[in-house]
């Protein structure tokens, strides 16, 4: 599932490369980062008799993103990022944390950014949101899941020459993990029911050199 998802990010990139070659206008930026958060409740203690609840553990993450000019403030841009976590999992007797195995999290998203109009060499503030999946890979024997997610974030940039500056970046990226209905009254002899939408909750900080070609 690794090699499929790899194949898939590299065709992702050059298909997007080979639509846009002819206008010029991209920026490729390898990252590096720190990814926080992300908690999964287990909430019938029928089918979870022992743990309430998962959680990531916060760890460094790495990545790449490619964008493209459409507008003089607007970009698009494919942006994957790999963190290789572990899982927590938070006892319901003693509040405990045993960790359970490794995993890898990867986020495939594809976003707008919003910036200011070029402005030189000076730091230029940014804006980023756009959806995609996280593909969720443990180092045991359980099944890989793939799940929707999205990203919402902003940073700066700074180009020291034309071609080359520097990226820094906040976001936050939840990744949607179940539903489950939910029945309530209203005091007046009505009630209803209700999906709640349970995501993992997680946010990365990362840098990078910038590739202006």
């Amino acid at each position: 599932m690794t090699k499929a998802i790899t194949v898939l990010q590299v065709l992702t990139l050059l298909s997007v490369a080979s639509l846009l070659q002819a206008q010029g206008g991209f920026e490729l930026t390898p990252t590096v980062g720190y990814r926080f958060g992300g908690s999964i409740d287990l909430t019938d203690p029928a089918l979870n008799p022992v743990f309430k609840s998962l959680h990531f553990e916060s760890n460094p993450s790495y990545g790449v993103a490619l964008n493209h000019s459409v507008h003089d403030n607007v970009r698009v841009e494919f942006q994957w990022s790999r963190q290789d976590t572990h899982i927590d999992a938070r006892s319901r007797t003693n509040n405990t944390n045993t960790r359970l195995f490794g995993a890898y999290l990867d986020q495939y998203h594809f976003n707008f950014m919003f910036h200011p109009a070029e402005m030189g060499n000076h730091p230029q503030l940014f804006f980023v949101g756009g959806l995609g999946f996280s593909n969720f890979e443990p180092r045991a024997h359980l099944d890989t899941k793939t799940q929707f997610s999205f990203e919402v974030g902003g940073g700066v940039k700074y180009f020291f020459v034309p071609h080359l500056g520097l990226r820094l970046e906040a976001k936050w990226t939840p990744t949607y993990v179940k539903s489950s209905e939910e029945f309530f009254c209203n005091g007046f002899n009505e009630c209803y029911t209700s999906s709640n939408h349970e995501y993992a909750q997680q946010g990365e900080v990362s840098s990078g050199i910038i590739i202006r070609f």
